[in-house]
């Protein structure tokens, strides 16, 4: 799983100049997330974006805004269940087979 942390100075990297060092390896890492994510065909497997406290869903790139976002540290355990794979309801037992019984009125 690639964890995208999405803040206003990651919108700022992404889609500005990026003069300086950090802004280009910022960019470069974003282009090669977007093209896995262009090749899955626009299907989200690996990527889960969270959206820290300064940053609101504006922030996210275009591209991106189609899946779940998680905001944290709100949806903390939402988030955890996504990287450990696991529901957060498990579905219940199945009871033993009914038995239909037919009477004649």
């Amino acid at each position: 799983m690639i964890i995208v942390v999405i803040s206003p100075q990651y919108k700022q990297d992404v889609e500005g100049v990026g003069d300086d060092e950090h802004g280009l390896h910022t960019k470069y890492i974003h282009n090669q997330i977007q093209n896995e994510y262009i090749q899955q065909r626009c299907l989200n497997f690996r990527l889960v974006p969270v959206l820290f406290p300064t940053a609101t869903k504006k922030h996210v790139p275009n591209w991106l805004q189609s899946t779940r976002i998680y905001r944290w540290p709100q949806d903390v355990q939402d988030l955890l269940l996504r990287l450990l794979r696991e529901e957060r309801y498990i579905a219940p037992r199945l009871g033993r087979d009914l038995t239909l019984t037919v009477r004649p009125l």
